[in-house]
């Protein structure tokens, strides 16, 4: 027999002699009378993503192809590297510099101190023997006041400030933290109330002990001992 035509703006149409089938477009009818294809919803969107990638991706192409924005992007990129960089060596430096610091304390409080330069000593010594005119004040000079060589000078006087020429002066060092001594010292008298001695030798620094013995008549006489600093 004769196959059965569709409906009039019909959605599908049926084969002839078989079962029916349908379409995956829908069409519809133009004023002129031309069928056109609408496609599916899913499609639809598929369409629309790949349109938006390919806007995308032309957006890229020129802003890559940008040279003002292709520099600033390296200059960004080298500028967060050093920064990087520079944040990686404060972090060393800041975790080493207590351990510098404790080293350089350490190596200060070891280091021997300076030596500071040697003074003349200078020794003012009251004493009295006891008998006529015993009473006096004599003045030692230890001059350079360190190890080795010094040159000594004993003078002398009354209390009114003028010379007092005793029969004998003698005079020693002792250092007692070494057991060392008394070393004697040889002072000839230079002229009255003056002894004087140039080749004194104190071989150690320390504290020594200047003994210093004046005797103004046979049976008259005293020792006086002070602490000096040889340096």
């Amino acid at each position: 027999g004769s196959g059965g035509k569709g409906s009039p703006g019909g959605t599908g149409a049926v084969s002839p002699g078989g079962p029916s089938s349908t379409r995956n477009t829908d069409s519809t009818s133009s004023g002129t009378g031309e069928t056109v294809t609408v496609p599916e919803p899913g499609r639809a969107a598929q369409l629309a993503r790949q349109r938006a990638a390919l806007a995308t991706a032309r957006e890229k192409r020129a802003r890559e192809a940008d040279p003002e924005r292709s520099g600033l992007r390296r200059s960004v990129l080298a500028e967060a590297g050093v920064a990087v960089l520079l944040l990686a060596v404060t972090t060393v430096l800041t975790s080493t510099e207590p351990a510098r610091t404790a080293d350089a304390a350490r190596a200060s409080a070891e280091a021997p101190a300076a030596a500071s330069p040697a003074q003349p000593v200078s020794v003012d010594i009251p004493f009295d023997t006891g008998g006529k005119d015993g009473a006096g004040r004599a003045l030692v000079d230890l001059d350079p006041g360190r190890t080795g060589r010094n040159a000594v000078h004993i003078r002398l006087e009354h209390p009114d400030g003028t010379p007092l020429d005793a029969p004998e002066v003698k005079l020693s060092f002792t250092l007692p933290a070494k057991n060392l001594g008394p070393l004697p010292v040889e002072s000839p008298r230079i002229d009255a109330g003056h002894w004087s001695a140039t080749d004194v030798q104190l071989p150690m620094t320390g504290t020594w002990e200047l003994s210093l013995t004046v005797r103004t008549s046979d049976i008259d006489q005293v020792t006086e001992t002070r602490n000096v600093k040889i340096g």
